[in-house]
């Protein structure tokens, strides 16, 4: 495999691909943090009764709106483990209001995983399956202080120009 330190970003954002770095596995209640040196630490437990919906970590080489890196959520059968490196396709996003600050979650597939082939835009997704991430967004802070509002749902484009300008 190609070492994605070798690659130029821009060209793997502009072609809607990028890497992923796990924080949190799929259906995990824990939230991990990866540090700057690349440690993973524990960082809480989301309260209510709702684990991650796909694997949960940040773009390499993009910054989100909050200072942070850019967040993603890569859609995928089986869980994958806290540091683990995902070459993904961008297939939508999501923009949250966090407390007074907006952020935008991109939603992806693995790159690798022939079942995630025929996914190539969120908005194409059945609309009970949106209605669910935007409720997991609205609802994984549910018992912090921090409020979560689901502003708006983009598609393929529209996520791939917010990961080009990140």
């Amino acid at each position: 495999m190609t070492d994605s330190n070798d690659l130029d970003r821009s060209e793997l954002h502009a072609d809607g691909r990028c890497d992923v770095v796990v924080e949190i596995p799929r259906g995990s209640r824990n939230k991990y943090e990866a540090s700057d040196d690349g440690e993973i630490w524990f960082d809480r437990r989301l309260g209510g009764p709702a684990g991650f919906p796909g694997d949960y970590g940040y773009v390499i080489g993009a910054d989100g709106e909050d200072g942070d890196a850019l967040d993603a959520l890569v859609l995928i059968d089986e869980a994958t483990f806290p540091g683990v490196h995902v070459r993904c396709r961008v297939i939508g996003s999501y923009l949250l209001r966090v407390g007074d600050v907006d952020e935008t979650k991109l939603i992806a597939v693995p790159e690798a995983d022939h079942h995630a082939d025929h996914i190539t835009d969120l908005l194409e997704m059945p609309e009970a399956f949106l209605e669910e991430l935007g409720a997991f967004f609205h609802a994984y802070r549910m018992l912090e202080s921090k409020s979560v509002e689901v502003l708006e749902r983009h598609g393929r484009d529209a996520a791939v120009r917010t990961l080009v300008d990140a």
